[in-house]
């Protein structure tokens, strides 16, 4: 039994392992010869995949814990579900990478080849593109002339550059008309502040918190003491996860929400938890240091606003909302008050 259950779990792995390194190179064989690649960049789905190793991994440290106390039967329905939801999330995470990357669009100056999981391919050509909304530093969407949506992307994508160049000399028109709008729509001030997937894992955390409180109300307060103070290291992980979850949650939104750099032509106003409220001239700044993320040129990691006694460092590589506007802000007051702007390297 014990050599089938080994046997099975290299099978296991061995196929998971398959599909993380062959989905890559799946990709980047069916570009078509002369077209470019647009796609989620490979880091989302190499995340994707170790959230499944890592909730595997907990569950195996506990299973481990769990056979030194001896087994107890009492626990056993509880490790069994363990089990099964940790082979459970490797598998749906496993498969889900893979879908991201078998989603992409290869274009050349002439069309666009749209691939989507468990869908047709569907073609189109730059002239049948009508209308465009959404924000040149966010998110496009792409219409055809009957208002059906055909694409939506994102500035994190890899290649959106060489895309949005090939996209604004096939289609002048539209995103002629698209700039015009975004002209007249404009606000005299603008934001910078945390990507909404921070957002949506706080949520999910406060979600399982709300779950588990739940489940511990129907329990009774006797039966929450006698959880609370179980001291078998195998029930641990089931006692605790969701309390630690849901507080790392909460404190996560907090700093999410408190967060906030806004900008106009004359300052940026600079907004922390727990710190005092920072304002910053344009004409203040003596120098400014930016650093890419590696491998990609418009995707900023690191940015550095030197003033007179004073270093403020924002982290671009989280502060996706509003990035690439506030970078073609500082491009522009840096010319107007002539403040040197060094890139570093990766």
């Amino acid at each position: 039994m014990s050599r089938l259950l080994f046997t099975l779990a290299l099978a296991v792995v061995a196929w998971v392992i398959s599909l993380i390194t062959g989905g890559g190179r799946r990709q980047v064989a069916k570009i078509p010869e002369g077209m470019g690649i647009l796609c989620q960049p490979p880091g989302k789905r190499y995340v994707l995949y170790a959230l499944g190793v890592v909730v595997a991994a907990v569950v195996a440290f506990f299973s481990v814990l769990y056979i030194l106390d001896g087994a107890p039967e009492k626990a056993r329905p509880m490790w069994a579900l363990c089990i099964a939801a940790a082979i459970l999330t490797m598998v749906v995470t496993t498969l889900g990478g893979n879908m991201m990357a078998r989603e992409c669009v290869y274009f050349n100056g002439e069309e666009l080849q749209i691939h989507r999981a468990f869908r047709k391919t569907q073609v189109y050509r730059w002239s049948d593109i009508r209308r465009i909304s959404g924000s040149f530093d966010r998110i496009l969407h792409l219409y055809l002339f009957d208002g059906t949506k055909i694409l939506s992307v994102d500035v994190g994508m890899l290649n959106y550059d060489v895309f949005f160049l090939v996209l604004k000399k096939a289609c002048p028109g539209a995103v002629a008309d698209y700039c015009w709008e975004q002209t007249q729509e404009r606000p005299e001030t603008h934001a910078l502040g945390y990507g909404g997937e921070y957002f949506l894992l706080a949520g999910m955390g406060i979600l399982i918190l709300a779950v588990y409180l739940a489940m511990l109300a129907q329990l009774g307060g006797k039966k929450l003491i006698e959880m609370l103070l179980e001291r078998e290291p195998s029930q641990w992980f089931a006692v605790w996860f969701a309390p630690v979850c849901g507080l790392v949650s909460i404190i996560g939104l907090f700093i999410c929400a408190a967060t906030s750099i806004r900008y106009s032509q004359e300052k940026l106003v600079l907004r922390y938890p727990l710190r005092k409220k920072r304002e910053v001239y344009w004409r203040e700044i003596e120098r400014g240091e930016v650093v890419p993320v590696k491998g990609q040129v418009r995707v900023w990691k690191t940015l550095r606003l030197y003033t007179q006694g004073r270093v403020y460092k924002l982290n671009l590589a989280r502060l996706r909302r509003g990035r690439d506007g506030f970078m073609t802000e500082l491009y522009q007051m840096a010319e107007r008050y002539e403040i040197p702007c060094v890139k570093m390297k990766a």
